[in-house]
């Protein structure tokens, strides 16, 4: 993320030295750390240039609390942006509630969690060095190329006029050479004015082949630059593929606690907004699918927010429960997007499904189940080759009208023999057909699911893409595609 030559710089702000130097412990090592015991030095810290990557910023402090420095901050465009977590004794919600209206990203209570400091400090850290240099290197090379087309459309623009002036000249050569012709039958005298005319005309042509073939040239040329351009974006892209396909389960993993599954990720552009979370503990596995706004490298970048929080919520804070995950969820994604704040530019958001199932040995005490919660995309299963959907509540993840307040419900199916469950995005069933120009649609997926339900996981994937791609015929796909399949040999 980082290159070798700086280590990211956190400035931690604590009216007790012993709370700075507990802090210093945890992340000494892996940052550049400088303390300041009071708001009035914290503020002479930011004086500089070498502004701080992050603070940790106490509220109770003797003078300038913790409060007003983090609103001084916020008022000045250079100290703005620096992300701030407050660490506090003070944990009531009013407390917490006004930091982040005052535009903190996080905030932790005392005494501390040295893993939950440590991962919350990685998190912001990651998510402030994206936000400031992935867009600005995609909008650098974006504006590369519009800047190279404009340099091929002038060229070839200029190679127009010329070719024209080109036919003019030869028109011009073509009558001359007829006129002289017929002055030649009729008087020898006008053959040398005529051979000088002749010459003179000759000579403009062969200026105007080199114009043109300089014109070539520099019509290749330009083609090169903007074809080394487009490679250098599209290089850069396929490695925003690697980073995203790094955040999707292992499918060794996956068929070690899912024998029995199908998986089908297809991003409509090189990278995608959707995502498949997975993980196993020793009390049961988490499998989600995500459906992140947008596509493209937006999305993807959505989807790197959504798997960080999922990775926060399930392993750091060790949170099993499906709806109390999207309850989460739903607050990581907007506060880090300072969605929840009036001066917010942008409305992202995602829709998930999130399944939580207990280890197969509870089958044994009757209580192998599977728990269910959906933000709008819901739970498809199948006994005895009749088809159940569960449907998610209706309420969106993240976007500034998503209500934090809102609370999410589980569904608990109990796990019996036969059973076959399915989750998908809506990308599968809103693409347009070619002959019929309408969307696949709900039905259309849950009868094919239904018709090929008695096949094997594999079977089952090669015949949703089979009729998938029938459907699409030559359309553009519309969307991404994800779709997850599972059941349990019991």
């Amino acid at each position: 993320m980082q290159d070798d030559v700086r280590k990211q710089k956190i400035l931690i702000v604590d009216d007790e030295q012993d709370n700075i130097r507990i802090l210093a412990e945890v992340l000494k090592g892996k940052y550049k750390l400088i303390g300041a015991r009071s708001g009035e030095a914290a503020m002479k810290c930011v004086e500089s240039d070498d502004l701080p990557d992050l603070i940790l910023l106490d509220i109770m402090m003797p003078g300038m609390d913790g409060y007003e420095v983090l609103r001084l901050l916020k008022a000045n465009p250079k100290t703005h942006d620096i992300p701030v977590i407050f660490v506090t004794a003070m944990g009531k919600e009013a407390n917490e509630v006004k930091g982040f209206e005052l535009g903190a990203v996080d905030y932790i209570t005392k005494p501390i969690s040295a893993p939950t400091v440590s991962a919350r400090v990685r998190l912001h850290l990651e998510l402030h060095y994206y936000r400031n240099h992935l867009e600005d290197e995609i909008f650098k090379r974006t504006e590369a190329l519009r800047d190279s087309n404009k340099r091929v459309r002038k060229e070839i623009t200029e190679r127009r006029l010329a070719e024209e002036e080109l036919k003019k000249h030869k028109d011009h050569l073509e009558e001359m050479v007829e006129i002289r012709t017929q002055e030649l039958k009729t008087a020898n005298e006008l053959l040398k004015v005529e051979n000088e005319e002749r010459k003179r005309v000759e000579m403009k042509l062969q200026e105007a082949k080199t114009r043109l073939e300089n014109l070539f040239e520099k019509e290749e040329t330009a083609r090169r630059a903007a074809e080394a351009a487009n490679n250098k974006t599209m290089e850069s892209i396929r490695y925003a593929k690697m980073i995203q396909s790094s955040l999707l389960p292992n499918p060794e993993n996956m068929k070690k606690y899912l024998p029995d599954s199908f998986f089908i990720w297809m991003p409509r552009d090189i990278v995608g907004g959707d995502i498949i979370f997975a993980d196993s503990f020793e009390d049961g596995m988490i499998i989600a699918i995500i459906d992140c706004t947008g596509h493209g490298v937006p999305g993807a970048f959505m989807t790197i927010i959504a798997s960080s929080g999922m990775r926060r919520i399930t392993k750091d804070e060790g949170c099993r429960d499906p709806a109390e995950i999207l309850n989460r969820l739903n607050f990581i994604v907007k506060t880090s997007l300072h969605q929840d704040t009036e001066y917010a530019l942008s409305n992202d958001g995602l829709d998930a499904a999130v399944c939580f199932i207990k280890p197969k040995l509870a089958y044994f005490t009757g209580s192998f189940s599977l728990t269910y919660a959906g933000a709008r995309l819901p739970l498809i299963y199948f006994q005895n080759n009749v088809p159940t959907v569960v449907k998610g509540d209706k309420q969106s993840i993240g976007y500034k009208h998503s209500d934090l307040e809102f609370v999410y419900r589980n569904h608990t199916v109990k796990i019996e023999k036969g059973m076959s469950f399915y989750m998908a995005s809506d990308g599968y069933s809103d693409q347009l057909g070619e002959k019929t120009d309408r969307r696949l649609g709900s039905k259309r997926f849950l009868e094919l699911l239904r018709e090929n339900a008695a096949l094997g996981f594999s079977e089952q994937r090669e015949m949703l893409l089979h009729a998938f791609n029938e459907h699409k015929g030559k359309k553009e796909r519309q969307d991404d595609i994800t779709v997850v399949g599972f059941s349990f040999d019991i």
